[in-house]
């Protein structure tokens, strides 16, 4: 059993650390935390179930074509939430966000319904180890889809002329824009990014539960606490910080109770922040203009 807990845990993880990881990257970008992050999630799941089950397409063009209308989403996301208040305060950049999400949630209701749906696994059934623990192959596969995913990113952000501009006018908009970096397209890239790589989770989340239009609050609070627990503006932070939501979560619910999973989670990031103020890694960016 703890075989199979911590192949769920480290799946699960994945997940909250690719939809933690586009938290990052908004907030190296603009300095917020994008409390919308969650139904990226739930409408990229969304996106995969019109195009496997809806129009009939295999599966993995279905998460590929999800994955690219979620970085329309989230560059209109930018133009909409973010670009008109960008002078204004923090917190109303955050009631923007907050307000968004409930736009999604309730969009996805009126578009798709109340009702739970699922879509195709990427590859179906499971297998045992060590004699008797059974693997789920759509676990072993988020794995692998999440590692190739954050992989990417990192050769993006850090070996491509993209990367850099992106990262250049993370670290301060003021001074991009005087070297001549086009800052509104690299933030609607940004956001774009984030989008993607958070809308290709739902895809791959759907096989094992159900799609619903309120399933992005729980994916946000798990990934937040992924960010903090990792530490706010660091990429390796999310990562750490979902894998190790998604252990906590898997052995919690196992050993403790499923009932208050998320509580122990939050249990858990107490006891980091009071050790770990900043959390795991502190974030690469420490100031912006």
């Amino acid at each position: 059993m703890n075989l199979q807990l911590l192949v769920s845990g480290i799946a699960m993880g994945a997940i909250y650390a690719m939809v933690s990881m586009g938290m990052v990257l908004i907030y190296r970008a603009v300095n917020i935390v994008n409390f919308a992050q969650g139904e990226f999630l739930m409408f990229g799941g969304y996106f995969c179930y019109t195009f496997n089950r809806l129009l009939n397409l295999p599966i993995i063009l279905s998460l590929i074509l999800a994955a690219l209308l979620m970085g329309v989403v989230g560059v209109i996301f930018m133009v909409t939430s973010y670009w008109p208040l960008r002078n204004a305060q923090v917190r109303a950049i955050i009631v923007s966000a907050m307000g968004a999400s409930i736009v999604f949630k309730e969009g996805a209701r009126l578009i798709w319904g109340s009702i739970p749906v699922t879509v195709d696994r990427v590859i179906d059934g499971a297998t045992k180890l060590g004699g008797s623990a059974i693997i789920q192959w759509q676990n072993v596969t988020i794995i692998v889809i999440s590692a190739t995913i954050m992989a990417l990113v990192y050769l993006l952000l850090e070996k491509t002329f993209i990367g850099h501009i992106m990262q250049a006018t993370a670290q301060d908009q003021y001074m991009a824009s005087l070297v001549g970096i086009p800052v509104v397209l690299s933030i609607a890239l940004t956001f774009a990014l984030s989008a993607l790589i958070t809308g290709i989770c739902g895809g791959l989340l759907a096989p094992l539960f159900f799609l619903n239009n309120t399933m992005g609050f729980t994916a946000n609070a798990k990934a937040f606490a992924a960010l903090v627990i990792g530490g706010f503006g660091s990429v390796p932070g999310a990562i750490l910080g979902g894998i190790i939501v998604g252990l906590v979560e898997a052995f919690g619910g196992a050993y403790i109770s499923t009932t208050y999973q998320l509580v122990i989670i939050y249990v858990v990031l107490v006891f980091v922040l009071m050790f770990r103020p900043q959390g795991l890694f502190s974030g690469k960016i420490q100031e912006k203009a």
